[in-house]
């Protein structure tokens, strides 16, 4: 993205504060000098967490069927899952990918916008009426977690980094920049006591995500430790006739017609049903998808239920995963009893049965099947199978997760490549 692109941002702002009020009619765009004012803060911000909702949306939903979180059932046009992205293929030249990208940085320029120009105004003055400096403060930390949220899940999910116009960049840069975002997130102090304490959690969480790829492990595990077990952080959706607002996936399959994906054919429905793990819920019908798909024809349909509503919010960070960071920190230590204690802190909390592992290789299989557990549908399954592919961590993933017969794979692509309308505008990326 290029910063030259204000207008949308601007109309982003004007609409995402007043949606719940019927009595103020959209002004239209406004202009661009009054969003340097301070007391626009909320809305800035507001703006920039519409934007990370929307970047979520697409990365989360063809990111789950290259991952064989969910299982294509239905359609390839509006919100069904291509013929390509079934087979596991995230093809540099797939035109279609062009939204995921492009929706993912936006989500990150206009979070890192909104910094820009909060950092840039400063607090208000004493006596400030529109907005108080205690308001300034949990409005600019807030826009420091959107940001390093958004850089997070360009991180996670892309195969190369951009950045303003600038041509292919590791894909580290965008992991750094986040950690930078926490980092300031955290030493954001006199807003509001119990917003500030909760947001600094959450930039806690943020950062030891962030240090695991970055393999910071040490610091990692000493965020972690700042975020008590219980703590989640959530990006909410809407139940509002917006596909930017509202939960993708859930609509997708509320049968109101879409019947796009389905749990059959994939390991988390055979554990669900062996198991009863109440993280993983799954409702069995006797419906089939909403159309016949190339690799099987018309598919029984066994939705999710995790996400039952447009409404239905995804998380961002979670207390459990950060146990999850601590068992997988242990598991590199060769501390196999340790990372089983932390697993099964884990699943205590969850209200399901503890695991046993004799051996590292089977905590390493169990670490990586309670990633799935706990960060299914989150946006998060496609970035942990390319990163432990990456490093060549032991532990035998799912066949119904992998390319073969069984998944119904042919391929799996781990990450977004450089969307084509990116490479067609942007003139460091031309050769």
């Amino acid at each position: 993205m290029h910063r030259a692109r204000i207008t949308g941002f601007a109309l982003l702002l004007v609409m995402a504060p007043v949606a719940c009020d019927t009595n103020v009619s959209n002004p239209g765009p406004v202009q661009d000098e009054f969003l340097n004012d301070r007391n626009a803060a909320v809305a800035l911000v507001n703006g920039a967490g519409r934007a990370l909702s929307q970047g979520i949306n697409w990365i989360g939903y063809t990111g789950a069927a290259v991952a064989r979180e969910i299982h294509p059932a239905g359609s390839t046009g509006s919100f069904g899952i291509s013929n390509r992205w079934q087979n596991g293929e995230l093809g540099s030249d797939d035109s279609d990918l062009d939204t995921h990208w492009e929706q993912a940085q936006r989500a990150r320029w206009v979070a890192e916008e909104a910094i820009r120009r909060l950092e840039t105004a400063g607090p208000p003055p004493a006596g400030n009426v529109a907005l108080t400096l205690a308001q300034y403060n949990d409005a600019l930390q807030r826009a420091y977690l959107y940001a390093g949220y958004a850089n997070r899940l360009l991180g996670e999910n892309m195969c190369d980094g951009v950045i303003d116009g600038s041509g292919k960049l590791p894909n580290a840069v965008y992991f750094t920049r986040a950690e930078s975002l926490f980092t300031k997130a955290i030493a954001v102090t006199g807003g509001t006591a119990a917003t500030i304490a909760s947001q600094a959690t959450a930039a806690y969480a943020g950062r030891a995500q962030v240090r695991v790829w970055l393999g910071k492990w040490n610091e990692a595990v000493a965020d972690a430790g700042q975020v008590p077990i219980a703590f989640v952080y959530n990006m909410p959706y809407y139940n509002i006739g917006d596909d930017a607002q509202r939960n993708r996936i859930a609509w997708s399959i509320g049968n109101t017609p879409y019947r796009a994906h389905t749990e059959w054919s994939t390991w988390y429905y055979d554990y669900s049903q062996a198991t009863k793990d109440p993280r993983v819920p799954i409702t069995v019908t006797t419906l089939q998808g909403d159309a016949a798909i190339d690799c099987c024809g018309k598919v029984p349909f066994y939705p999710e239920a995790k996400m039952t509503t447009s409404a239905s919010p995804v998380r961002l960070a979670s207390g459990r995963e950060m146990r999850l960071i601590e068992a997988e920190a242990k598991l590199r230590a060769n501390d196999l009893a340790g990372a089983v204690t932390s697993l099964n802190a884990v699943r205590s909390n969850a209200g399901t049965t503890s695991i046993a592992a004799t051996t590292t290789e089977e905590g390493w299989r169990l670490l990586k099947r309670e990633r799935g557990v706990e960060l299914w549908l989150e946006a998060r399954r496609l970035g942990d199978l390319r990163r432990w592919k990456a490093s060549s961590t032991p532990g035998a993933l799912d066949p119904l997760e992998q390319v073969g017969t069984a998944s119904h794979l042919k391929q799996q692509d781990l990450c977004f490549p450089i969307s084509t309308s990116e490479q067609q505008t942007n003139p460091n990326l031309r050769s």
